[in-house]
């Protein structure tokens, strides 16, 4: 755990999802490592709500029962989980001991990490200095869930109380010093949503360590499965798109039948098994499940092409870490891949998510000339997003928000 409180050298990130795999954990701790770099002592603060199937009766007894803020090693981190009452879904976000309580009033600066601004409700309304760094809009991440069957985004859409959580937003946003997003389309609906903010804007991608995400011919020439298209992801999550991603991949293996699709994540829904057997292309399809660190570097290493389906994204780091190591990207017009998937340059972007022929022309046109790409996708990796590049501009947005002495 840290050492004791030292004003003026103690730094706080505010977060929701820290406690679960996924693109905003990673984040978070990319943060606390380079405020630990800075010579800062950082603690990670989280709302820990009751989840399940519960009562209303059963909720408030376990937020009653697990009522006092607790500080463990999570991951490595210094985290502060703090249970929150359980409230109607507009209250979320308004965490009293974060809101009220003293938690967050002792530190000259917070960086609140996160999908969306929500999380820095308590902190927008207790005005305290604060610096963003943001995945997406929630209205964003909302409609691209609805739009894909998720019922609980759609009743949240949809009820009186979502003006009121859009409100809180925006809220958010007006009051903190500084906006970072992590991509460029995010940056442009932030502005749109917060005009008077857009000055404060800009934008920081999730910065990739270039010394071990790098190219490497020998693991692209000893590749096991020799040609592949590559997608990591939570491949089950209907964002993702891989349904979609399969049909073209049927398009291209007509054209080019040594090609495989290498498919690294969770094991595949019934569905997906299904649609790859129906379509004949069982022995091109690999589902390598769930990879280490080091096998996913080899993976982005060895492929041809990595390929990005979805249909909503706020991070894309995977896109960012295989551009680094050499990979052209074929993506979808999402969010995240926007600012860095520069058709002819580091790969090509496919404006329709829906669409598995326009998807799988771009790969094919991209493919015979994928190794003349190569260079310049990770030389636009080092400039762009490498740990230096953006380390440096996450310092002097925590630096400038704090008071003077």
């Amino acid at each position: 755990m840290s050492e004791a409180f030292v004003p003026g050298k103690a730094a706080a990130i505010l977060t929701i999802e820290a406690g679960i795999p996924g693109g905003v954990p990673t984040v978070v701790e990319i943060t606390y490592r380079a405020l630990e770099r800075w010579g800062y002592q950082p603690t990670v603060y989280r709302s820990q709500f009751a989840e399940g199937d519960l009562s209303p009766w059963e909720r408030i007894r376990t937020a009653a029962r697990d009522r006092k803020p607790r500080l463990i090693d999570e991951r490595g981190l210094d985290t502060m989980i703090v249970p929150a009452p359980p409230v109607p879904f507009w209250g979320f976000y308004a965490v009293p001991q974060f809101t009220i309580g003293k938690l967050l009033g002792v530190y000259r600066g917070v960086f609140v990490v996160s999908g969306s601004a929500n999380v820095a409700l308590p902190l927008a309304l207790r005005s305290k200095p604060y610096a963003l760094w943001l995945a997406t809009t929630y209205r964003d991440e909302l409609e691209a869930k609805a739009a894909v069957g998720d019922q609980w985004a759609q009743s949240v859409l949809s009820k009186p109380s979502w003006r009121l959580i859009e409100w809180q937003e925006k809220l958010a946003i007006r009051r903190a010093k500084r906006v970072l997003s992590m991509s460029y389309h995010t940056a442009e609906r932030i502005r749109e949503l917060v005009p008077e903010a857009a000055g404060r804007v800009e934008t920081v991608p999730v910065p990739v360590d270039t010394t071990i995400y790098r190219p490497d011919p020998d693991t692209r020439r000893e590749s096991p499965y020799g040609e592949y298209l590559l997608l990591a992801a939570r491949i089950n999550d209907p964002r993702k798109n891989v349904g979609m991603l399969i049909r073209a991949f049927a398009i291209i293996h007509e054209r080019h039948p040594q090609i495989k699709l290498v498919l690294a994540g969770e094991a595949p829904d019934e569905p997906l098994r299904s649609l790859v057997n129906s379509l004949g292309i069982g022995r091109s399809v690999v589902f390598a499940g769930m990879v280490s660190r080091e096998e996913l570097l080899k993976l982005y290493q060895g492929a041809t092409l990595f390929v990005l389906p979805s249909t909503q994204e706020g991070l894309g780091i995977v896109v960012l870490e295989a551009l680094a190591c050499g990979t052209p990207v074929i993506a979808t017009r999402c969010g995240g891949p926007e600012g860095f998937v520069i058709d002819g340059e580091t790969g090509k972007l496919v404006d329709d998510p829906h669409d598995a022929e326009a998807f799988a022309e771009a790969v094919l046109n991209v493919l015979p000339s994928a190794g003349q790409m190569r260079e310049r996708c990770a030389a636009f990796a080092e400039a762009v997003y490498s740990y230096p590049v953006v380390e440096a501009r996450l310092r002097q947005a925590f630096e400038t928000i704090q008071p003077q002495r």
